[in-house]
């Protein structure tokens, strides 16, 4: 099933993110395509560096692009680059990452956006930028490059939705949360504090968050920050035992990390896409359909005959996910004990966290 995907690890006294489990990190799906590691390395942070650089251009919160970088990155270690495009895919999760964190973002002003950043890479035969010194051109909403591009971002959104098991929010824990714990409990520099949101938001770019509980990235993001500025951080007693990271996975985790700064800036890779699988209804018609049948993504794009590219897609209903996500909310504090929070922006906590962020 979609949630056996993953596993769920718990600690004492609350619920630990859900990990990729081993097996499928050394083995993901995009091997059976034949696309090799280092082309799926780089294709993961052109997509994660597209997200961030998308939000920017949205003003969106850090969180949110975080957000968006962990359903990226989980999605590929459930479906091929081959079946999803990255773009549709970073800008599917973008969109479905701004609404879980109620800061959504219409649907036409992230295919804009996403599409000035793709006319911002074209180059001449020289080699020049085409649109440099020069307005990037947007998408013309009438047209049907732009229907074709709708199409495909909300075929994607669905499609994250559906391999992750509808309880997207389960997964939204961020490092950023706990490294501002760390800091304001340890009373150290600004300068680290701004060096630890940049490891950190480099790190979006790894698959680190689908290996490794945030706890002990927002640790090697504090030991990679303090070694560079020569800051020491307190032994006695040990920091991490004091926030409760393994040190030894966070010293692994900023291996990594380091190791993402050898590598040169990622680069679009064009990889033959295979048709994706049909999946047939759980109930059959009791007699046939009259009429041509349509996909979710028609049905959602056409009204009265005529299409409404230019319709304002802020709240698009993802076949019930508000009313499911609610369920599942329910169950989950119904089942640890904890009361439900009508929005996630009345924990003070939360507040702080996002107005501490920095791009």
């Amino acid at each position: 099933s979609t949630v056996a995907a993953f596993t769920t690890i718990r600690g004492p006294g609350r619920a630990m993110l859900a990990l990729v489990p081993d097996v499928v990190l050394a083995a993901p799906p995009s091997r059976e395509d034949g696309i090799d590691e280092d082309s799926e390395d780089q294709l993961r942070r052109f997509g994660a560096n597209l997200i961030q650089r998308a939000g920017v251009l949205l003003r969106l919160p850090q969180l949110s692009v975080a957000s968006a970088s962990g359903l990226f990155q989980r999605f590929y270690f459930r479906k091929s680059f081959a079946e999803f495009e990255v773009r549709a895919l970073a800008m599917a999760s973008l969109t479905l990452a701004s609404k879980l964190l109620e800061h959504p973002r219409k649907v036409v002003d992230v295919i804009q956006v996403f599409y000035k950043l793709k006319m911002r890479e074209t180059q001449e035969q020289d080699g020049s930028a085409s649109f440099a010194g020069m307005p990037t051109p947007l998408l013309d909403p009438t047209k049907k490059e732009f229907h074709d591009v709708k199409k495909e971002l909300l075929s994607a959104e669905r499609n994250i939705l559906r391999e992750l098991g509808f309880e997207v929010h389960l997964l939204l824990d961020h490092p950023h949360r706990y490294a501002i714990e760390y800091i304001e409990h340890l009373q150290r520099p600004a300068e680290l504090t701004q060096k630890v949101w940049n490891y950190l938001n480099d790190a979006l770019q790894t698959s680190l968050c689908c290996a490794h509980q945030p706890r002990n990235i927002a640790g090697a993001s504090l030991v990679l920050a303090s070694k560079e500025l020569g800051v020491n951080l307190p032994s006695k007693p040990p920091w991490w035992e004091t926030f409760g990271v393994q040190i030894k996975d966070a010293e692994l985790i900023a291996s990594e990390m380091e190791e993402l700064y050898q590598k040169k800036p990622p680069e679009y890779i064009e990889i033959p896409r295979r048709k994706r699988e049909v999946f047939e209804p759980m109930t059959p018609f009791p007699s046939p359909p009259t009429g041509p049948g349509k996909s979710p993504s028609e049905e959602d794009d056409h009204v009265d005959g005529e299409t409404s590219l230019a319709r304002q897609d802020s709240n698009i209903d993802l076949e019930g996910l508000e009313e499911a996500m609610a369920q599942s909310v329910a169950a989950l504090a119904a089942k640890e004990g904890n009361p439900q929070r009508e929005r996630p922006g009345e924990d003070k906590k939360e507040q702080m966290v996002e107005s501490k962020l920095t791009q």
